[in-house]
């Protein structure tokens, strides 16, 4: 049974704020690149592509940025818990069985994309690149999660790194061309994701592409009940609550509709790179700390996680308040109406300040593995969010459909801090986690 007993941070050795920064700030360094790079090829297709070309490269995008969420449901979110308790032996086999998923599911994936891009008339050539890049780039996010669980972060960090040296090159390649193409940028991307597999090493791609067994594939289905299930429903129903305007406005309005809410989003980017880099590294930490009796490490952790968040959002507003007043050409083209995009930035920031203010909290969930709690909140939040978009959706137009997404946001929240509080309250009567699951279930 865990110790909630309070805990001596000079025994412990806890890292004080400066260091913890220091700390986050290396983490965040690579996905931050990576943003940054997929962000300058965004700003570049939105001024060189007609609305309908950026919209549906924008929605593809959408669609591979959740399928990382997916990916870290069914594999980085349990990773750390299965990697680090049981016999070496049991974590050897568990590795097995998380690879030969990994694997099987990203080819699935590579089906699914493709599909995908042609349904939105994106040309042949595209949409089998679009495709490969979606399957690789999933397989290289299961290799950070794998260096992250198994204490070789430096190789993710060098892996983001590369990647973002790479995109730029092919970016700076293409333009050098008389004019730029869907199937070029998704060729730059393609390759990105191919040469950020590297610093993961020999030993690991030997493992991920040629160890693989048919007979680990049936050893997932435990990993499946037991957390990858309701960690997917809770990805699944959190892409609905901070997502459902791109799916509904595409689907109803076009794409064409949906490339000014994206183009208002890309101010919204530093956020959430911020927020999924410091995810990524602190969930294992968390995870380390619970399993070791320390639960007072993991809560004391959420709250220098909230501050760097909110000092990475005051940022964002400030640098976006100074584009948009000073400089919005050097982001938008000029057939983009500016009181509309400095409306949709305006609601886009402000779902980011709620989404973050309940992501520590999420974590240190997902760290205790709480994945069905964290589901229903998202169940319910994503059932606001779907409501509201679509009524906003037929009554304000696209726009103000953001209105409905903040709605979920807010349910969304005060349903994760009341989860925290409902662990936090069994843990101090010594309420064992399997009885707490026990208490949700009823």
């Amino acid at each position: 049974m865990i110790n909630p007993s309070p805990v001596n941070d000079a025994d412990q050795g806890r890292p004080h704020l400066i260091a913890k920064a220091v700390q986050y700030g290396l983490a965040a360094v690579g996905p931050i690149g990576v943003a940054g790079s997929q962000f300058l090829l965004s700003v570049y297709l939105l001024h060189t592509l007609t609305p309908a070309l950026f919209g549906s490269f924008s929605f593809l995008l959408v669609a591979s940025q959740l399928s990382t969420g997916v990916w870290s449901a069914l594999f980085s979110a349990p990773m750390p818990i299965l990697l680090a308790t049981g016999p070496q032996e049991q974590r050897n086999a568990r590795r097995r069985h998380l690879m030969a998923a990994n694997l099987g599911a990203a080819f699935l994936m590579a089906v699914f994309f493709a599909g995908l891009a042609y349904s939105l008339r994106t040309p042949t050539s595209a949409t089998l690149l679009f495709a490969a890049f979606g399957a690789l780039n999933l397989i290289r996010w299961f290799a950070r999660s794998y260096a992250y669980a198994t204490g070789f972060r430096w190789r993710t960090i060098i892996s983001d790194i590369i990647y973002t040296l790479t995109l730029l090159a092919g970016m700076a390649f293409t333009a050098l061309g008389p004019s730029i193409s869907l199937p070029a940028a998704y060729v730059a991307l393609l390759t990105a994701a191919v040469a950020g597999l590297a610093p993961f090493g020999l030993t690991f791609l030997r493992q991920q592409f040629i160890q693989v067994s048919l007979r680990d594939f049936p050893g997932y289905r435990e990993i499946w009940r037991a957390h990858s299930g309701w960690s997917l429903t809770g990805v699944l129903t959190t892409e609905a609550t901070g997502n459902a305007h791109a799916y509904l406005v595409t689907l109803i309005s076009g794409a064409a509709a949906y490339a000014p809410l994206a183009a208002s989003a890309l101010l919204m980017r530093p956020v959430s790179v911020a927020s999924n880099a410091l995810t990524d590294f602190e969930r294992p930490q968390m995870a380390r700390w619970l399993d070791q009796g320390r639960p007072l490490e993991a809560t004391h952790a959420i709250h220098t996680f909230r501050l760097m968040l909110a000092a990475v959002w005051v940022g964002t507003i400030a640098v976006a308040a100074a584009i948009m007043t000073f400089a919005p050409g050097v982001l938008f083209p000029a057939e983009y109406d500016r009181t509309h995009l400095m409306i949709g930035t305006a609601l886009w920031l402000t779902v980011a300040g709620v989404r973050l203010m309940r992501t520590p909290e999420n974590v240190l969930l997902q760290a205790a593995g709480q994945f069905k709690p964290l589901a229903h909140a998202s169940m319910i939040s994503s059932g606001v969010s779907l409501i509201a978009v679509c009524i906003l959706l037929l009554v304000g137009g696209p726009l103000w459909s953001l209105v409905g997404i903040i709605c979920g946001e807010i349910v969304f929240a005060v349903w994760t801090w009341r989860e925290k509080a409902r662990w936090l309250s069994a843990l101090a009567d010594g309420v064992d986690q399997r009885a707490l699951s026990i208490r949700h279930e009823a």
